[in-house]
């Protein structure tokens, strides 16, 4: 009997962990990753350059995308991420290990709901 309640409750932990992800780095997108979606939905993303260096040391991220509509950055995991998010308050989106960061852009509400929304689609 108590072998059988002992491999139910693992099997239940793992269902669980697999449902709900791991929140680990391999499962979130990167920064280039979500820019390139942002493309295929058809989103003005232009002129993305890389400006992982320098700026994620400084930051924590592990990638950052910058282009002229919104600065995205991916982080190895989502406390990494919502520390970030609260620091830049209102100019800034959090979804899982990422974030969507419109300050130097100055983004438009209706363009940062469309990020936001292809951003959440894309994660699930």
């Amino acid at each position: 009997m108590m072998r059988w309640w002992s491999a139910a409750l693992v099997g239940a932990c793992l269902a669980g962990l697999s449902a709900c992800g791991g929140g680990s780095a391999s499962e979130a997108p990167t920064a280039q990753q979500v820019v390139e979606a942002f493309q295929r939905d058809g989103l003005a993303v232009p002129n993305p350059r890389d400006n992982t260096s320098g700026n994620c040391e400084r930051l924590g991220c592990a990638q950052m995308i910058t282009t002229d509509a919104v600065t995205v950055m991916s982080f190895q995991d989502e406390a990494a991420a919502t520390k970030i998010a609260d620091q830049f308050g209102e100019d800034a989106f959090r979804r899982g290990a990422v974030v969507l960061q419109y300050a130097a852009a100055r983004t438009p509400e209706d363009q940062r709901a469309k990020l936001e929304g292809s951003l959440a689609a894309m994660r699930g």
